[in-house]
């Protein structure tokens, strides 16, 4: 393996380390409320970006089925924390 393609292999572990470290950051952040906190601001972001155009997506699921699917996690999980509050 060249020394070019172990930087390339390196690069992309980083890419996933770093992916890993902003959740475990987010998470440390919001505690018990990390899933409720995440999916709200997912859903809110997606829909922002779809207002200003944006076509490009790098989520698992393509729009509107990942800006659907983070509101139901959200309206869920806002259900589960908050419901025997109501």
């Amino acid at each position: 393996m060249s020394e070019w393609d172990k930087q390339q292999q390196g690069r992309r572990f980083e890419g996933w380390a770093f992916t890993f470290c902003k959740a475990a950051f987010l998470v440390l952040l919001f505690q018990k409320y990390a899933l409720f906190a995440l999916s709200g601001l997912a859903a809110v972001f997606y829909l922002l970006a779809a207002a200003k155009g944006v076509k490009e997506w790098h989520c698992w699921a393509k729009p509107p089925w990942v800006t659907l699917f983070w509101v139901g996690v959200f309206l869920f999980e806002g259900w589960r924390q908050f419901g025997h509050l109501l």
